[in-house]
């Protein structure tokens, strides 16, 4: 008789440590010679030498951080290896990079606080290769940095704020063992409002930067101590603090406006929806305006093909019929949002993650809508570009050092919104750019510090789908 074939579950516990001596989760490393293409090379090493820089040549090979539930057995391992390899690379346990002399060599990857979308990808594309006990899967980049001269503490980290995403990634001084950030979630503290009133509010508005004002310090003060009748966690405040903030309820902006003493009649919000409900023949062309996700105006009839229940009434939604040619009504869509902060800090997440939002808004719109097109716009401050001075522009100011330069938030900016709108297949058509700083005659500095990223979008919505 053939012998008993071994199941994957019995191969994984032959290879796996007796209890006595049974170890938690553990982290591999396999390096691949693949790294950064020609080009990306090229570039990285023109953006140093602009930011004074004299690195004279870069080495690269990428590190994928696989974390195991359990230790591998020889077939798992293989299929990793296998998984992970790209044709034309070779991938080993040992790194291909070592510094001598001036040369230094660093790691950087994604923050062990999150796990990104590429390991979420790569352990379910492991598992469907029957490898299950794979957690997180990481890929670092590695650079091995040539120089004819050593390189200064300030020209290191110079350099390596170019190459990875402070936000989302961070530099491994070496080689990683765990994913565990090591972070311990805070307990939850409580406001002693009943006791202390006022002061306790003032106090943790200090302390978690909440931003609360009269109205906040009135209200909460109330609903605490004679609607609840308890004390607030921070946690709580903390919410209420994003929940009522400028960016989701408009307080400023549909506000009442005191100016020199004296309360004006209309929010500025009263006075943008003035411009559509003052103009008679706008009204009559508007569908959605101030109330949805985009604006909506009153399209054309076009041809389509739709399936057969649009115009026959005996098809059945939901069941197999053919598609034919109709005239359909198709309102015309369009909508824009603001990510200035988050591009000013980092301008490739941030303007990418920007377009994102706005193109979920046009998605969102009434039942359901199509996206057809893109607009942004940048406004910066001074570019001071190495190559090119305008007279307005003063070398001596002073810029937030967690914020990125005016021309890095054109370039990469830039970069992240198209990196966006191409995943979808929407195309970028138009758009405008800003750049201004400089100081008045009275001595004020005038400049877009933080700077105005403007994404909008164009679609197409069915009329039967307003609602």
């Amino acid at each position: 008789m053939p012998a008993k074939r071994k199941s994957r579950g019995e191969d994984a516990a032959a290879a796996a440590p007796t209890a006595k001596g049974s170890k938690a989760a553990t982290l591999e490393h396999y390096y691949s010679t693949q790294g950064l293409e020609k080009g990306a090379i090229a570039a990285l090493i023109g953006k140093a030498h602009e930011a004074s820089v004299p690195v004279t040549g870069l080495d690269t090979e990428f590190c994928f951080n696989v974390s195991c539930e359990t230790a591998l057995t020889k077939k798992e391992r293989d299929l990793v290896k296998w998984c992970l390899t790209e044709t034309g690379y070779k991938l080993s346990d040992k790194s291909t990079l070592s510094a001598s002399g001036h040369e230094f060599v660093v790691e950087v990857g994604p923050r062990m606080n999150f796990c990104t979308a590429w390991s979420t990808n790569c352990v379910s594309v492991l598992k469907a290769a029957e490898v299950s006990n794979i957690s997180r899967v990481e890929r670092s980049r590695r650079f091995k940095v040539h120089s004819e001269v050593k390189l200064s503490p300030e020209q290191k980290a110079a350099f390596i704020a170019l190459i990875h995403d402070r936000m989302t990634e961070m530099v491994y001084e070496k080689a990683i063992t765990t994913f565990d950030s090591g972070v311990k979630a805070k307990p939850v503290k409580w406001i002693p409002v009943l006791k202390e009133g006022r002061k306790a509010l003032e106090k943790i508005n200090e302390e978690l930067g909440l931003g609360f004002d009269e109205w906040d310090y009135t209200y909460y003060l109330d609903l605490y101590t004679n609607d609840l009748k308890r004390d607030p966690s921070d946690c709580e405040l903390f919410d209420f603090a994003q929940s009522n903030s400028e960016h989701s309820r408009h307080w400023f902006f549909g506000g009442n406006m005191v100016i020199d003493g004296e309360e004006k009649k209309e929010s500025l919000f009263r006075i943008v929806k003035d411009t559509l409900e003052k103009n008679p023949l706008a009204n009559k062309n508007s569908i959605i305006a101030f109330n949805d996700n985009s604006s909506s105006i009153i399209g054309n009839k076009i041809t389509a093909l739709v399936p057969s229940y649009n115009t026959d009434k005996d098809a059945v939604p939901g069941t197999p019929v053919p598609y034919v040619q109709a005239e359909i009504d198709m309102d015309l869509i369009y909508t824009a949002e603001t990510h200035n902060m988050p591009t000013g800090i980092c301008p490739f997440a941030g303007a990418e993650t920007g377009t994102g939002g706005r193109l979920r808004d046009v998605q969102a719109t009434g039942v359901g809508a199509l996206y057809v097109a893109g607009t942004i716009g940048y406004c910066v401050g001074s570019l001071n570009l190495p190559q090119q001075k305008f007279p307005y522009e003063d070398a001596s100011f002073n810029y937030p050092s967690k914020m990125a330069t005016p021309a890095q938030i054109l370039v990469e900016g830039s970069n992240g919104c198209s990196d966006y709108g191409n995943k979808f297949g929407e195309p970028l058509i138009c758009g405008f750019t800003r750049s201004f700083g400089m100081r008045t005659a009275g001595g004020e500095r005038r400049e877009w510090v933080k700077p105005v990223l403007f994404t909008g979008g164009f679609g197409q919505m069915d009329a039967r789908h307003r609602k």
